[in-house]
């Protein structure tokens, strides 16, 4: 008897344990934004491998603000940044670098 029981419980948490594998995995792939084009201030799409609007900025009201609430997401840490810093003519060799902080880095 004994080792009908000690299967049942092993068999139960093994399943109890796939179960919540499972159901994290779920969770975790639910986080990830989806398949997303880069879009200007416009809201045109700017496509790289044609040269489309490739020479504009990307804008991240534009390009995020479609599903997540951008004001709420320029508050965060890595967009404030380097925020007090920002200069035109930061970075010669990467125009859309504008400070030293995380401010328009990716």
């Amino acid at each position: 008897m004994k080792p009908i029981r000690f299967g049942m419980v092993a068999g139960g948490l093994a399943v109890l344990g796939l179960v919540l594998w499972l159901s994290s995995t779920t969770r975790a792939a639910q986080r990830q934004c989806p398949p997303f084009h880069l879009k200007t201030e416009d809201g045109k799409i700017i496509n790289p491998l044609t040269g489309e609007n490739a020479d504009q900025p990307y804008s991240s009201r534009q390009t995020c603000g479609a599903c997540h609430n951008y004001d709420e997401i320029t508050q965060g840490y890595h967009f404030q940044q380097g925020w007090n810093k920002i200069k035109d003519d930061y970075s010669k060799d990467k125009p859309w670098v504008l400070s030293d902080g995380m401010m328009g880095k990716f």
